[in-house]
């Protein structure tokens, strides 16, 4: 990626990081023809954020097709999925995005909560080894978060 089309990017990110959704939307759309996987997941982030998930599923979507070994993707629409109670099929895309060497504190909280949503206690017993990973998902259990 050339410096200009980097430096297009980084201001894209930052808008969103202030918020400014509406201009880090559009700085995003200015990117697409590049085919570049990071503006594909971020878009999705932003429709994510904004709860089209439908569209932020066929964003994270491209950018996997761009990139299949990008795992951020593949993380994100697990969350998406997990977000239309499609559990079996977040699943898949978080042990994808691990398989890849995303291993985050998120990814095993989420992916907990998937395989209790399904009910494969005994794959969730073994994420909840971690003691911050139980304590966090009892969050989610006793009400004080939702999913």
């Amino acid at each position: 990626m050339n410096e200009e089309l980097l430096d297009k990017l980084k201001k894209a990110i930052e808008l969103a990081e202030n918020g400014e959704i509406k201009k880090a939307m559009e700085m995003y759309q200015s990117l697409l023809e590049y085919d570049i996987p990071e503006v594909y997941n971020n878009i999705g982030n932003l429709y994510r954020r904004e709860g089209m998930l439908g569209k932020s599923i066929e964003m994270y979507r491209k950018a996997i097709q761009l990139d299949p070994n990008f795992s951020l993707p593949y993380f994100n629409l697990a969350c998406a999925l997990m977000e239309l109670e499609r559990y079996n099929e977040a699943i898949l895309f978080f042990e994808k995005a691990q398989k890849l060497g995303l291993e985050s504190f998120d990814l095993h909280v989420q992916l907990t909560l998937c395989y209790l949503a399904i009910g494969n206690v005994a794959k969730a017993k073994e994420l909840m080894k971690n003691e911050e990973v139980s304590k966090e998902v009892q969050k989610y259990i006793e009400g004080d978060i939702s999913i």
